[in-house]
């Protein structure tokens, strides 16, 4: 993919950056979607270099059988209008695209903010943090091609933006209860990927570097020994991130996953806030 669009746009390309569980080795077919950021030199291309990556992964998911269909939301296929509707939502609000294209011009590193870009903007004003998604490149992140962009990140970070990460799991959690009448299967993967989200803003809160699933939940039960943390719950969604088939699953059992789901991520953010405002480690 790197390869193809350097060859495409070869005054364009500023920085490509693969970040999350591709480059943590927790990669699954057909259950992890693929994150990427592409950094260009002008806005005015954007357009056109998202549509050729999306030609590009498109090709590759056909060769390689990458089942990206089932985890990139862009990609999925519904015969179901109303479903493709809140598909269409959650690909606007940036959940489940495979790949970010930035501009130079637009993209201010050090202080984490976007420019020129009001649905972005306004987004990253309310509800997410952008300070989160660099801190997740800079755990998890490769740099496949040209600046390392991991250099300029911020330091420190305000506290308000660790607040504001938490909306990201919450978020997915909402669409999960949307889709849920459409597709069990699909509001079921978002339940859970909430819940190790959920890890991801903790860690990212108390400023603890992000790295394979399995070593968040570690860290997560270490940090919140003695508190009110169900980590049952936790364990639980890492093995359905990794075993469970979920072709059959009914929507009685989605349902009462979504429930409690929702339940663990407020009650894990309770117990952050005050370990936040207590100021303990």
């Amino acid at each position: 993919m790197t390869h193809d669009i350097i060859r495409e746009f070869p005054d364009q390309i500023v920085s490509v950056v693969l970040f999350g569980s591709a480059t943590t080795r927790e990669w699954i077919r057909g259950k992890s979607d693929i994150d990427c950021i592409v950094l260009i030199k002008n806005r005015k291309m954007r357009k056109m270099v998202e549509e050729s990556l999306d030609d590009i992964l498109i090709k590759l998911d056909g060769k390689y059988n990458l089942g990206l269909s089932e985890t990139c939301t862009p990609y999925k296929k519904t015969t179901n209008p109303a479903l493709n509707l809140i598909l269409k939502v959650e690909s606007m609000v940036m959940f489940g695209r495979p790949f970010f294209v930035l501009a130079e011009d637009q993209f201010d590193l050090k202080n984490a903010k976007i420019r020129h870009d009001l649905k972005i903007q306004i987004g990253l004003s309310t509800l997410a943090s952008l300070n989160m998604f660099l801190y997740r490149i800079k755990s998890t992140g490769m740099i496949l091609y040209g600046k390392d962009i991991r250099e300029d990140f911020p330091e420190p970070i305000p506290r308000i933006e660790k607040i504001k990460a938490s909306f990201n799991a919450i978020l997915l959690l909402m669409m999960s209860f949307a889709i849920l009448p459409y597709s069990a299967k699909t509001s079921f993967s978002h339940a859970v990927k909430a819940n190790l989200w959920a890890c991801d803003d903790v860690l990212f809160a108390f400023g603890k570097p992000l790295s394979t699933t399995f070593k968040e939940i570690q860290q997560v039960k270490k940090m919140f020994k003695g508190y009110d943390v169900e980590f049952k719950h936790l364990d639980e969604a890492l093995q359905y991130k990794r075993k469970i088939q979920t072709d059959n699953l009914t929507r009685l059992f989605v349902l009462k996953y979504l429930a409690k789901s929702t339940g663990f991520v407020i009650g894990l953010y309770i117990q952050t806030l005050k370990k936040m405002l207590w100021n303990k480690t």
